[in-house]
């Protein structure tokens, strides 16, 4: 009888009951699209960062601090055995890495050059392209936007000098013979890949690497010279931006969440104040106070039923089309050097994300139905025959 009464009294309240669905399934779909845009966003950028960068975890020379670009001159060992087996089989990726300076079109700036095997295929880094014996010159490769800062195009060659094993320093032609598109910046910006035997050649240095990125940490290994950093370590600058942006997430969605409730709060205060005479009946035809609240928190509980209807049948194009299209960031955004805006991202909509943001706005929704009702329990029956409610 009380999911009966709740039901007419929502029939009968017309546009108010249609205005506060339509509220609440607002709220519920910009809660659900927000979360699905921040969840799918850091997870591309951690794919993209295994893919490109990290792997499974990265051995580093232990005089190696990417802060400190005094220690990279010295910032290179021998690789290991075990490490090295793991390189022949492709499981592994070193990369050795030298301060320079560079004179692109008569000017000067300062980048790292990087080497790399040119046969590896484990990182996404095109470096297949870094042989060529036709030409005279060291094929490099570099990112858009150390193209667009360093103004070098494919094709272009130009000087770099940088210091060997015994301080001296070297001066060699590269020549530009392909222009990645990186979604990860820190292996663009500043950077230039050369194929490893040239710059080992170039340093005068053998078999050694300053970071070797592996598919997996081998069991029971440990070297003098090196240190293992684990995914979630090189990863640390991204999960504090996640940190962040979570908080402020939670910010908006308090934001939304109390324009859902004061509307659901609002129609039931005035209920209460509406339904005087009918409230009185109801109690002296012998329902409890108890019944009566049970009424208007099921009126409640019912909107937000219905609610999930509506977020259903307006929210489903919208995360459609997220889906299959993805969220594309503004131009200019690549620039700021965040992992995962460089292309479109495809949301996913895990199911702790929808059941959680539906039982948690459910729970909200029957506490802030209840809340008005409260004194209703504190009533004495001549009040409510006469149709007063505190």
């Amino acid at each position: 009888m009380i999911l009966k009464l709740a039901f007419r009294n929502i029939v009968g309240n017309g546009w108010r009951s249609l205005i506060n669905m339509v509220i609440l399934a607002i709220v519920i779909i910009g809660m659900i699209w927000m979360q699905a845009m921040y969840f799918s966003w850091f997870n591309l950028a951690e794919n993209q960062m295994r893919e490109w960068e990290i792997g499974n975890g990265r051995y580093q020379q232990k005089d190696y601090d990417r802060f400190d670009a005094f220690s990279w001159e010295k910032s290179h060992s021998e690789i290991p055995s075990v490490l090295q087996k793991m390189i022949s089989q492709l499981q592994a990726v070193p990369i050795l890495i030298s301060p320079a300076v560079i004179y692109p079109h008569g000017r000067m700036m300062s980048a790292v050059i990087s080497g790399i095997p040119s046969e590896q295929t484990f990182l996404k880094i095109p470096t297949s392209v870094l042989i060529d014996a036709d030409s005279p010159y060291v094929p490099a490769v570099i990112g858009k936007l150390m193209a667009k800062n360093s103004r070098l195009q494919k094709g272009d060659v130009f000087t770099v000098r940088l210091k060997n094993i015994n301080g001296a320093y070297n001066a060699i032609d590269l020549e530009i013979v392909f222009i990645m598109d990186s979604p990860v910046a820190s292996i663009d910006t500043g950077k230039i890949w050369i194929d490893l035997a040239n710059l080992e050649s170039i340093k005068g240095t053998s078999n050694s690497a300053t970071q070797i990125v592996v598919d997996n940490q081998p069991e029971n290994f440990s070297a003098e010279n090196w240190i293992f950093f684990t995914p979630n370590q090189l990863m640390a600058d991204l999960h504090a931006i996640k940190k962040t942006e979570t908080g402020q997430q939670y910010i908006l969605f308090a934001l939304l969440l109390f324009l859902g409730m004061i509307a659901i709060f609002d129609t039931q205060v005035l209920a209460l104040f509406k339904r005087r005479k009918e409230i009185g009946t109801l109690n002296a035809l012998g329902m409890t106070p108890k019944g009566i609240i049970a009424i208007f928190t099921t009126e409640g509980i019912l909107y937000m039923i219905f609610s999930i209807f509506f977020a259903f049948i307006f929210g489903f194009p919208l995360f459609w089309y997220y889906a299959v299209y993805g969220y594309s960031m503004p131009e200019g955004f690549d620039e700021f050097g965040f992992t995962g805006m460089n292309e479109p991202i495809l949301f996913s909509y895990p199911a702790h994300i929808i059941l959680g943001t539906l039982f948690f706005v459910f729970i909200l929704t029957a506490f802030v139905s209840w809340l008005p009702t409260a004194s209703i329990s504190k009533m004495k029956p001549v009040e409510t025959l006469r149709g007063k409610v505190r």
